[in-house]
Parts: structure tokens; sequence; C-alpha cells
């Protein structure tokens, strides 16, 4: 479906066209502050960011991811295509060259972001077919550009989003050479439905797996952002999560990623009160719980989260006070 225009929600293609439909970003907290929280040391907050990252598109506002600081612990900046070079520049961020004018905003608060302590990954592939077809047919000429444009932004790390074959072999091999590139503290993770890691056994092989994945290369991953919406899974209660954790992944390495509203074009959006019951269930029951994901961020529903911004940045610090613990 997302031909390398901007509408490729988290693989899923929630949004037709670059439909940047939120307005600015508000920072204003609202109601009293609660008591300062103790965050598990160990749990992510993850925003996908892909509506709302351009300027001067068909009139829509920009929409800066800046409010996230203090609310989210990785911002993914989506979504990274390979393209056949006759018909497109070889990589792209969703419809243009990454160093397109329109995302020159983008990356200045991306890096201001980092500059505050978040990290910042870019999200490869998605429901846009071609990208890991071209790996696969040819990695030489297709990794340099990933390689290069993740050190011309200076990103912290990628999220590898594949909905297409791709076999396990170069999967294993993208992942080993991203990490003798980048070092022990790239962060490399992966974007698979649920089901991908409840149900995967070794059968799919030669195409990818993703137990087999993690028994070859788990130590070089550093966890999975399960995509539970879009009916591939739900986190109305813990039971798919926990069919992911008896399929023998660890829940240090599980981050539940929900989908962040309502309208948007897809099915398993969960009320943030059932969200929070659901996280901190899963909070109390695995402690190591790696923590939880939203697409995406300025799509996001405002929820009227106390103590929080308004706008599209409330949503997180609802999630974040899911793994917080108040002090008197």
């Amino acid at each position: 479906m997302n031909k390398g225009d901007n509408n490729n929600i988290a693989g899923r293609d929630l949004i037709v066209g670059n439909n940047n439909t939120v307005g600015t970003s508000h920072t204003i907290a609202r109601g009293s502050v609660p008591p300062t929280p103790v965050p598990s040391a160990t749990r992510h907050v993850v925003a996908f960011y892909q509506t709302g990252t351009t300027t001067g598109d068909a009139g829509q506002p920009y929409v800066s991811p800046a409010p996230l600081a203090g609310q989210a612990d990785v911002v993914e900046v989506a979504a990274f295509h390979l393209n056949d070079p006759a018909q497109y520049p070889i990589l792209t961020l969703n419809s243009d060259a990454p160093s397109a004018a329109k995302y020159v905003p983008m990356w200045r608060d991306v890096a201001a972001l980092q500059a505050k302590g978040l990290k910042a990954t870019a999200l490869l592939g998605g429901a846009a077919q071609g990208t890991y077809m071209r790996l696969d047919q040819n990695f030489d000429m297709y990794y340099p550009p990933i390689r290069d444009m993740l050190r011309t932004y200076r990103l912290d790390g990628i999220d590898l989003d594949i909905e297409e074959a791709f076999t396990e072999a170069t999967a294993e091999r993208l992942i080993n050479q991203l990490r003798t590139d980048f070092g022990p503290s790239f962060l490399i993770t992966l974007a698979p439905s649920p089901n991908s890691l409840a149900n995967d056994d070794g059968r799919k092989l030669p195409q990818l797996d993703y137990r087999t994945l993690e028994n070859s290369v788990g130590d070089k991953i550093n966890w999975y952002n399960a995509q539970f919406y879009c009916n591939n899974g739900s986190l109305a209660d813990t039971s798919d999560y926990d069919a992911i954790i008896q399929n023998s992944f660890p829940p240090s390495k599980v981050v539940a990623a929900a989908i962040t509203n309502s309208d948007l074009d897809c099915d398993g959006y969960v009320p943030m009160p059932t969200l929070q019951n659901t996280l901190r269930t899963l909070a109390a029951k695995y402690p190591t719980l790696a923590g939880a994901a939203g697409w995406e961020y300025a799509l996001s529903a405002d929820v009227n989260e106390p103590g929080c911004p308004t706008g599209p940045a409330n949503w997180y610090c609802a999630v974040r006070h899911s793994f917080t613990t108040n002090t008197a």
C-alpha cells in the first residue's frame, strides 16, 4: 500500500497521504502535578513519529516532537525505504531524501531531544514493499545508504519493521553488520506482529522466523516492538502478550506497542484506562517488562492524563505513569 509517500503507519498504512492533521503541540501541564514518580530503569516508552515530520506539505502543520522530552525514552523517525534508484533516491524518508528542506525542523528538534537524553532511531521498512526484498537481492548495494544515513543524522539505533518476505540469512547478516558498524550502545530493535513472536517455531525457514532469529543473533537485538493492533493482537488484556512469553521470548525484550487514537483506520485501539490497567498488570506479572510504544505520535489522542503536557505527548505521559510508583 505504501508507495513511498508518507502513509505508512508503523507498517500498517493507516494514513492516506501526508495527513499531518494534528496542530501545534502544547506543553502546559494539566491539573496539579502528582508526586515525583520513580520509573523503572529497564522500561522504555517509545514514540513512533511519522505524520507531522515535514513542513509545507499541503498546508498541513509541522508537529514538533519536542514535548516528548520527559515523556518518552525513544523517538522513532518513520519510515525509511529502499528504492529502485532509476525511479527514486536509493533511500528515502517517506517520499523524499532525508536531507530534503521539509525535514530540517524535524532533524533540529530530534537532535535537541537527543541532547536531553532521548534516543532517536530510524524505522526501516513497514508495509511499503521492496526494502527488504532489495536487501535480499543486493545487500552490498543497499546496505551502505542505510549505514550512511544513520551516521549522517547521528541516530542512536534502527527499528527493522519487516512486513514482506525476507530470508533468515539476510536478516542475520543485516543485524550482524549493524552491530559491527555501530557498536554495543547502538539500539537494534524489530517490529513484528505479536503472532510472529507467539507462533514462529522454525518452520518458516529460509524465510524470517523470529524464534530462530532470537536464537541465532538475539544477543545483538535490544528488544522487539510488538505491534498489538490492526488485527494483530490486543492490549485490552494481557493474554496476547502472555502468549509471546510462553513462546520463550523474555519480557525484558518485548515492548507492548499500542495504537494511540481510535480515529485511525485500524482496529485495536484500547482506551487509556484499560491500557494502563493492562500495562500495570504486565509490569507486576513480569518485573523485567521492556515497556510500551505508541503509533503514532502526531496523531495521538490527548487522554486527559493529569500532570502531563496537553496535546499528543499526553498519551505517552499517561503510559509512563503506568510504569511509575508515586512517592510521598
